[in-house]
């Protein structure tokens, strides 16, 4: 569905109500109406959608989505807008003036950070660090970029800039978000900060806001599987590892990709072009472009198994949207949700065991429709474990954590 960007006046603060309330200013890469980015996009809209009741949201963020070189339709650059419940200003660049600005016009309780190495943390944790900021609690939300998965890509890159800035102490005194148990050890063990104190890291699953369709599930005839990729085109989600594999199996195969290639992975795409030219006459791929996510429900309904061979994910909102949608998933290990085959909710297999892929996605192809429905059910309930009340819990005692340190009370 079109999202609806009101532009508004400079002066912003007389907008939002009363000033008892606590304002949350969000700094992110991309934000709605963009889509290209993958998850996060999806996860803080989320947040603002169910958290808006008790917080005032404010999002900086660039005012063109990823890859993209025009701005937005309707946005006037470096202008506050507001989309839904929360305020959001485009910004055309990055840059500590513009940063700092909105620092200034929101005088926020709360500063939320999105991604380790995103143009906006970077800056943000300077202007911290030099004193522009004051003393506002800064939340950081690492989003999976210190898996192992995603540590070995680039990694001599990430090693870098990791020592610089505990050399220069940017992250000190930060607060950390991550969504699993498994992302804050990821994240104790990247070590990203110089005496990383575990009680400083935070776990709070995602807020979710997911779409289910009504639909039948299409019927599954053995000996034909129709699966669904759904994600961006990049080489930390793997597509190559699935290519490779498929090759392997025998009967019917139609696999749909849906999502953007990624602005710094054209190259990659280009793998993964030679490797299709390359499938036997039985695999059958279709790359369908990027989707309006009001639309995934009803995909998933329209193929067999959701698959993602990532390399790493904190938490995998499309995994999760298709466990809700009752359509059984196919992952690597390396996102939070395992035990798939016992659930009967699909697989979860090591990327290192390429047989195992090959076995369970044969096992697919070769399933009839009466152990198919087994695995529906066996997806819808394992997707009753995701509560978006729950979820809004763990957020509201996060964020009463952290305005308690404010205020020079313990950590809950």
């Amino acid at each position: 569905m079109p999202v609806l960007i009101e532009p508004i006046g400079e002066n912003v603060l007389p907008e939002v109500g009363d000033r008892k309330r606590t304002r949350v200013l969000v700094c992110v890469g991309h934000y709605l109406p963009g889509y290209k980015s993958g998850g996060p996009v999806q996860s803080i809209a989320n947040m603002v959608t169910h958290l808006s009741p008790y917080y005032d949201f404010y999002v900086v963020t660039r005012d063109r989505d990823a890859g993209d070189v025009e701005s937005y339709p309707g946005v006037t650059s470096n202008r506050w807008h507001r989309i839904g419940n929360s305020r959001v200003l485009y910004c055309s660049s990055v840059g500590p003036s513009i940063l700092r600005r909105a620092f200034l016009q929101v005088q926020p309780d709360i500063i939320c950070l999105n991604s380790f190495q995103d143009a906006f943390t970077q800056m943000a944790v300077l202007l911290r660090r030099f004193g522009a900021l004051g003393k506002i609690p800064m939340l950081l939300a690492p989003r999976g970029e210190f898996s192992p998965g995603a540590l070995k890509i680039k990694p001599v890159k990430k090693l870098l800039y990791r020592y610089a800035t505990k050399l220069l102490g940017l992250h000190q005194q930060l607060l950390w978000l991550t969504s699993s148990p498994r992302e804050k050890q990821e994240l104790l063990q990247a070590c990203p900060a110089r005496n990383l104190d575990s009680n400083s890291i935070y776990i709070a699953c995602e807020v979710g806001d997911w779409t289910t369709s009504m639909a039948l599930h299409v019927v599954k005839e053995p000996g034909a599987v129709k699966l669904a990729f759904i994600s961006r085109i990049s080489e930390m989600k793997n597509l190559h590892f699935l290519l490779e594999v498929l090759r392997e199996i025998c009967g019917e195969v139609h696999l749909d990709l849906y999502g953007p290639i990624a602005d710094k992975d054209e190259n990659y795409w280009e793998k993964c072009k030679k490797l299709l030219v390359q499938l036997p006459a039985n695999i059958k791929v279709d790359y369908q472009g990027s989707v309006d996510h009001s639309v995934v429900s009803q995909l998933l309904h329209d193929h067999h198994f959701f698959v993602l061979p990532t390399k790493g994910e904190n938490f995998c909102h499309a995994a999760v949207e298709s466990f809700i949608n009752a359509t059984p998933v196919i992952l690597s290990d390396e996102t939070p949700w395992t035990g798939l085959n016992e659930a009967h909710a699909g697989f979860d297999i090591p990327l290192k065991d390429t047989r195992g892929w090959v076995a369970a996605l044969q096992k697919c192809v070769d399933m009839d429709q009466c152990t198919y429905a087994r695995y529906l059910s066996g997806a819808l309930e394992y997707g009753r474990h995701f509560s978006v009340e729950d979820a809004v819990r763990q957020y509201l005692a996060m964020f009463e954590g952290v305005l308690d340190l404010r205020s020079g009370g313990r950590k809950r």
